[in-house]
């Protein structure tokens, strides 16, 4: 597959919000901080977002949520990336 098709695959699930970044649990107290940088949650929306767990922190292309999922991993939180509901 060429670069530039692949980018328009990336592009067009940007725009559909085609995947998910799902968090499989609660990260404990001692996670939050890192898991807020990780997903750059700002501290005033971490009330909102704590509300949310576990549950879908993000959705965008597949190529932009596996970064953010393998840095979840490598703190031990757990976490899947799904295909978004039609």
């Amino acid at each position: 597959m060429s670069s530039k098709s692949e980018h328009e695959r990336a592009q067009l699930e940007r725009a559909r919000q085609s995947w998910e970044l799902v968090l499989s649990e609660v990260p404990g107290p001692e996670f939050l901080d890192a898991v807020r940088k990780i997903l750059r949650v700002k501290r005033f929306e971490m009330p909102a977002f704590r509300s949310t767990l576990p549950g879908v922190v993000r959705r965008g292309a597949e190529v932009d949520l596996l970064p953010l999922q393998a840095e979840l991993t490598a703190l031990g939180v757990r976490s899947e990336i799904r295909k978004s509901a039609p």
